[in-house]
């Protein structure tokens, strides 16, 4: 029977249509508990649904589906404004939240690692410091147009209020030699490069050709279905798959989930969960080369480089110390304590992020105006020098800005600013801010 209030009728094309998805998209709405119900009418008794009902679900369970049913070019209702007003990154973040419906900004690490992608998924600043233009800026600046432009952007696919698919809650299958009560549990949410990179300890550019590889999962505007991902590493990189159950199993850690925005830091901050585990298996005494990475909240691979560090001397000085020798080689197994005073010592950013302490800096940050211009080698001796008492390798420092692992630059060749720069620079204040924002660094005072 038609609610006797009802204006409009649609059926499930008739709201694929106007929300610009596929039939599979709306036969899994209306399984959810609080969708609105639908009757059957007509001479065919096609089963339709209230329009008004229907759009007011989505405005407030997937806005983003409901902004693209939407004939307006400011769906999201934002301030209203000239179009070269000048807006900072934070108006933007606050914008992208509202946008996807959340109570929260958008982090602003998410939007820069958008940047920082090839092509940029985000654009650059259309004025920044000492660019010559007026009124004079003092930080990277937006305009108005080019911000609603991005926010209003049309979105294939976005992490709602409520999953988008059936939560998977049944157990994988166990990959071959896993038992499979070690097996991990299938994700949900999404995932971009990085995060895969982290997860199955593999390097960014191997995750990256693994998403180009044909039969990979789509990545859709805020990345990789993790449930997805999961399972084609399960049945086309077995030794990756094994090997990330072995982790597990060595932390005693359920399978992590996956970031919430995708972004690198919060894989950072999945991972400092698996330390605690970590660090309770290194409680007799004596730690597996695996096990050091994730005891201080990084992955294996990380820890498996640092087993690899060898003794640097300067003029008969010792200003690097060698990794501790292992305790045996098979399996490679070192003394818990002597990695802690270690890692306390040459990788004291990790430690206090760890550990939730300072000191984190090696070295103060040098003095210098804001707005000097550094290049990547600068960046390179600053990140270096302040944790971990000297500068990073240049191939380290390529390796993270090709990552998008830090900030994007402030100058570029060919930007058409004074002074002309042939390659990326940043200003001094931009490295500062990453050196002082970087997980276990923060306001702590340099070490006595």
């Amino acid at each position: 029977m038609i609610p006797a209030d009802a204006d409009e009728l649609v059926t499930s094309q008739d709201i694929a249509a106007k929300y610009k998805v596929n039939d599979a998209n709306v036969a899994y709405w209306v399984t959810l508990e609080d969708f609105p119900e639908g009757w059957p009418s007509g001479p065919g008794r096609t089963l339709v649904r209230d329009a008004a009902l229907v759009d007011d679900w989505l405005r407030k369970t997937l806005p983003v589906y409901w902004a693209q049913g939407q004939d307006s070019e400011n769906p999201y209702d934002l301030p209203e404004g000239g179009p070269k007003d000048l807006v900072t990154l934070s108006d933007i973040c606050a914008w992208e939240g509202k946008a996807l419906g959340r109570t929260e900004p958008v982090p602003e690490g998410t939007l820069r690692s958008y940047m920082s992608k090839k092509p940029p998924k985000m654009p650059g600043p259309d004025r920044v410091p000492g660019d010559g233009q007026r009124p004079e800026v003092t930080e990277r600046r937006w305009f108005r147009e080019t911000a609603y432009a991005f926010v209003n952007r049309p979105r294939r696919m976005r992490r709602q209020t409520k999953p988008e698919g059936p939560a998977a809650t049944a157990q994988a299958p166990a990959a071959d030699g896993v038992s499979p009560d070690r097996a991990a549990t299938t994700r949900t949410g999404y995932v971009d490069a990085q995060a895969i990179a982290t997860t199955y300890s593999v390097s960014g550019q191997t995750a990256r050709g693994w998403t180009r590889v044909e039969g990979f999962p789509q990545a859709g505007e805020n990345g990789y279905s993790a449930a997805e991902v999961d399972e084609w590493v399960r049945h086309n990189r077995q030794r990756s798959w094994t090997a990330a159950q072995r982790r597990a199993e060595l932390t005693s850690q359920a399978w992590p989930e996956s970031p919430a925005t995708g972004s690198s830091a919060d894989a950072q901050d999945e991972l400092a969960l698996a330390a605690e585990s970590a660090s309770d298996a290194g409680e007799q005494g004596e730690l597996k080369a695996e096990m050091i990475g994730p005891r201080y909240g990084l992955s294996e691979r990380t820890g498996l480089q640092w087993i690899n560090t060898k003794e640097k001397r300067e003029g008969g000085k010792v200003i690097r110390r060698a990794f501790p020798t292992p305790l045996r080689t098979r399996p490679r197994t070192y003394d818990a304590l002597a990695v802690d005073a270690w890692v306390k010592e040459h990788r004291p950013h990790v430690w206090a992020a760890s550990k939730g302490t300072g000191p984190a800096l090696v070295n103060p940050l040098p003095e210098g105006d804001p707005l000097d211009l550094l290049d990547i080698y600068d960046f390179a001796e600053v990140l270096g020098m302040a944790t971990r008492g000297e500068p990073l390798a240049r191939e380290t420092i390529h390796a993270y800005h090709a990552r998008g692992q830090v900030p994007f630059a402030d100058r570029t060749a060919g930007d058409g600013k004074k002074p002309r720069v042939l390659q990326d620079h940043w200003y001094r204040r931009t490295v500062y801010n990453f050196v002082l924002s970087r997980r276990g660094s923060g306001n702590f005072d340099v070490r006595g």
